[in-house]
């Protein structure tokens, strides 16, 4: 996989810096643009605030065995 630049940050506060950061993380891991979770682009803050709420969600499951079956669900959601 190829290394990417880290995109600009979107505003000067720390917590929308590192939940752009983590959503690019989350691209890169389903071979997706960024863009992908934008698909209507009048409304990315709404898409942003649940990406946001599943990366939280995600990071408070506390076996690898859940986080696991939750990513596959993800994933198979993702599929068209």
């Amino acid at each position: 996989m190829a290394a990417r630049a880290m995109t600009q940050p979107v505003c000067r506060h720390p917590e929308a810096d590192r939940s752009a950061a983590i959503l690019e993380r989350i691209a890169d891991t389903l071979h997706l643009p960024v863009d992908a979770f934008f698909p209507d682009e009048r409304a990315p803050g709404e898409t942003v605030a649940q990406a946001a709420d599943l990366v939280t969600a995600f990071m408070a499951i506390e076996t690898v065995a859940a986080r696991r079956t939750c990513l596959a669900f993800v994933r198979a959601m993702a599929r068209p």
